[in-house]
């Protein structure tokens, strides 16, 4: 296998989603740091990792604490050396229900989990990849930051605000080498998926096997994309079609409020 000298972090990777893009950025070359709060679903995944002959760092943590964000990175970079690549897939959905019914410190925690955490995660790699001049940060993010929450209000609110920091760490990044990006895996079954009663009702044609996202991280990461800079991608996306229709809309796949019309205010501000 052809190394590529480059080092990933991965959240949430114990199981999932996460543990399928870690053992995949493997297969890319790629020496990986791991994070979650499970030691044992961290050491299955690093197992696998080592198969693929690579190094890997297994970092228990939450997410949510910088201290334990400072200790895990500190660990990686001592062992692996600086992150090239930084996934934030850690995430949280939150309890089935409506608002009104909502348990407020849960609510409190999908929002924590799923904006805090990458919110940290970034602030510690940030610094080290502006140095250099290279990286890429891929956001884990969902179409239900664009939709209406329903019994879900918590994970859209967070998924939303996720797209902003996204947005917001892209124009303060741009021309400096560092690439982020949101990108929406579909629906996934996880065991996250497998807590909610309204979600085990939908057919099997809805669902997304995780290699799939595994796969548009590679390319994401790879530098092909990197016009892509600041936009949300979607895994059911052809990202070679996807360069030229984004280039042509400079507000295409951003979050943004479109103005009613030309009388509208918003329109001039």
């Amino acid at each position: 296998m052809m190394s590529s000298g480059r080092v990933a972090l991965v959240t949430g990777a114990g199981r999932g989603i996460g543990r399928v893009i870690a053992v995949r950025l493997a297969e890319e070359g790629f020496d990986v740091g791991i994070t979650a709060r499970s030691v044992k679903q961290l050491t299955e995944t690093a197992e696998l990792i080592k198969q693929r002959g690579r190094r890997v760092v297994v970092a228990q943590g939450d997410v949510t604490s910088s201290g334990d964000v400072s200790r895990v990175l500190a660990g990686v970079t001592i062992a692996l050396g600086p992150v090239d690549v930084l996934v934030n897939n850690a995430g949280y959905l939150g309890r089935y229900g409506s608002f009104a019914d909502s348990e407020p410190d849960d609510w409190w925690r999908v929002v924590e989990t799923n904006v805090r955490g990458p919110a940290l995660c970034t602030r510690a790699v940030l610094p080290s990849m502006l140095s250099r001049r290279r990286g890429h940060i891929i956001n884990i993010n969902s179409l239900q930051g664009s939709r209406s929450g329903g019994t879900s209000a918590a994970y859209s609110v967070s998924k939303a605000a996720l797209m902003r920091l996204t947005d917001s760490i892209a124009a303060e990044t741009t021309g400096s080498g560092v690439v982020v990006m949101d990108l929406s895996p579909g629906l996934v079954r996880t065991a996250m998926t497998d807590d909610r009663p309204d979600l085990g009702l939908l057919p099997a044609e809805e669902w997304t096997p995780p290699e799939a996202a595994a796969g548009h991280v590679a390319a994401l990461v790879s530098g092909r994309y990197d016009a892509l800079h600041g936009r949300f991608v979607h895994v059911s996306d052809d990202l070679d079609s996807l360069l030229p229709r984004t280039a042509a809309h400079p507000d295409a796949r951003v979050l943004r409020l479109v103005p009613a019309g030309p009388d509208d205010p918003l329109s001039d501000a």
